[in-house]
């Protein structure tokens, strides 16, 4: 063998496990950065949740074609703080820019209309800064209908708090932010005490 082959073999090599340990590196970075945002994620601090995010950060929800800016996530954090949000992963795969996997949400407003958890295939993109730009949330197929459940009480505060779910419920639309979320945890107790069988 030549040297010159020799030589191409041995930079070849090393160059393979310089990128395989950049990878790892990067990977391990990922996973202590998306850890962090999970913590104070589900402590809803807000301010320290945003700073995870860049700029230009984009959540999308695929099953509805929309998507929410930087300053339009502060109501959907609100609403998570409103309500007691919840959100635990499995099934992590994490690549040189990506973390996805399994999620599963529990929050008040859900127990109380009785649905017990919501499941969701999430991805979150980082630039080369570690920031997030870009969050995609596909809800899992055959997940409860929040529309669904919610009418039994939406009717009921019809006949019996119209202003209030006016305020909160406007054009059968959830306003999503902390004080609706506080608003419909308190409706929707007030419902459940009003039709429990005496």
């Amino acid at each position: 063998m030549s040297r010159t082959v020799l030589f191409f073999i041995v930079a070849l090599i090393t160059v393979t496990m310089n990128v395989s340990c950049q990878t790892k590196d990067r990977s391990m970075e990922l996973r202590q950065i998306f850890e962090e945002y999970i913590k104070y994620h589900n402590a809803h601090e807000t301010n320290e949740i945003l700073s995870f995010y860049s700029e230009d950060f984009i959540l999308f929800f695929t099953e509805y074609d929309v998507e929410v800016d930087k300053d339009g996530l502060v109501d959907i954090l609100g609403w998570d703080k409103g309500v007691n949000g919840h959100i635990a992963y499995e099934d992590l795969t994490i690549e040189q820019d990506s973390i996805s996997g399994l999620f599963t949400e529990q929050n008040d407003f859900l127990k109380l209309i009785g649905i017990q958890e919501l499941k969701a295939s999430v991805t979150y993109r980082f630039d080369a800064s570690g920031k997030i730009v870009k969050q995609a949330y596909t809800l899992l197929p055959d997940q409860p209908s929040i529309r669904e459940k919610i009418h039994p009480c939406v009717q009921w505060a019809k006949a019996n708090r119209p202003f209030e779910l006016q305020d909160i419920y406007p054009n059968d639309q959830i306003l999503f932010n902390e004080e609706s979320g506080r608003r419909w945890i308190s409706l929707l107790k007030e419902w459940e005490e009003a039709v429990k069988p005496q």
